[in-house]
């Protein structure tokens, strides 16, 4: 070790290049209390009569867009929802398939138009045959959210 101050430096941007694969964090606005959210099955009867809720949910998130992250689809207990990101402020991980989020925002049921399940399926990287199947409008439960923190 004939110069220090050369392996210090020397250290410090090895260390400064390693990237880290967490996702672990907050995405868009994250002004809310998480501890105040709800299961899927809370949810759904949360809704029961109504057409939206303004809520804070949890679950575990079950796919992302392949593209850019502009959407995700998160399990509610058996009821699958599609989330988008308010105004596109603010994207997720592609990778955060298989990880546990926290979200609030709207939820409601709405229409996914043909075209919108097949831009879906394109961003999930879905064969053609499995696009083709696509043949009609589909309601599902959804949500645009205002923040998401993922865990």
């Amino acid at each position: 070790m004939k110069n220090p101050i050369l392996t210090i430096f020397s250290i410090i941007t090895i260390l400064g290049c390693q990237q880290t694969n967490s996702i672990n964090g907050t995405y868009g606005d994250a002004n809310w209390d998480q501890n105040s959210a709800l299961s899927g099955e809370e949810l759904m009867k949360a809704l029961e009569g109504k057409d939206s809720l303004f809520t804070t949910v949890k679950g575990n998130i079950t796919a992302a867009c392949q593209a850019k992250g502009c959407w995700m689809s998160m399990d509610m207990d058996g009821n699958e929802m599609l989330v988008k990101f308010k105004d596109y402020g603010f994207f997720v991980p592609k990778n955060s398939a298989n990880h546990e989020a926290i979200i609030s925002g709207w939820a409601y049921s709405d229409t996914i138009t043909i075209s919108e399940q097949i831009e879906i399926a394109k961003d999930e990287n879905a064969t053609e045959e499995e696009i083709a199947q696509i043949v009609s409008p589909e309601v599902r439960l959804q949500f645009m959210a205002n923040g998401v923190v993922i865990n």
